[in-house]
């Protein structure tokens, strides 16, 4: 409820609810491990474009011009997805030496049970096999790759262009 007591609703797709959503079901996979702000921002992004490396399964969205930037604009949004989930119990927030981790609780793997539409489904799928994938992967190392990757991710939408103004040119 705001303070003008009026109730807010929080929209459904992209938005806090579907993001934080997608945060704790591969939490709920890495289960007992916690992870940082940082790495959930990468592994939300290809949990979403898990086409986008080489091997992974078809995505759950579609690839979009410029999706890298994806990565850049999310990140509010998770922050906020991760306090509405911690709010109902199904996130733990720790400070440790490294910073801030997130982990799911003993209530997060009950509450995805739940959940049965396809994307639910796929989502963990998605999330288990990006756990497995990145496992032991430093957060360093998956920034690395994240950063190297962005303008890339999206790009071929770019390119198609230039081909088809070039070939609207010679006709």
């Amino acid at each position: 409820m705001s303070e003008h007591g009026e109730i807010e609703t929080l929209p459904p797709f992209n938005g806090p609810i579907e993001i934080g959503l997608r945060a704790v079901t591969l939490l709920c996979e890495a289960f007992p491990l916690a992870y940082s702000f940082q790495r959930l921002v990468v592994s939300d992004y290809l949990l979403v474009h898990s086409d986008d490396l080489p091997g992974g399964p078809p995505g759950l969205h579609p690839k979009t011009p410029h999706r890298g930037g994806e990565l850049l604009v999310r990140r509010a949004v998770l922050e906020q997805g991760l306090m509405l989930y911690q709010s109902r119990g199904l996130l733990e927030r720790h400070y440790t030496e490294a910073g801030v981790m997130f982990a799911a609780t003993e209530r997060t793997a009950a509450f995805l049970d739940v959940l049965s539409s396809n994307y639910a489904l796929q989502l963990r799928e998605r999330a288990a096999w990006l756990v497995s994938l990145l496992g032991e992967m430093s957060d360093d190392e998956l920034l690395d790759i994240a950063n190297s990757q962005v303008g890339e991710w999206g790009a071929e939408f770019t390119m198609e262009s230039v081909l088809k103004v070039e070939d609207a040119e010679w006709r």
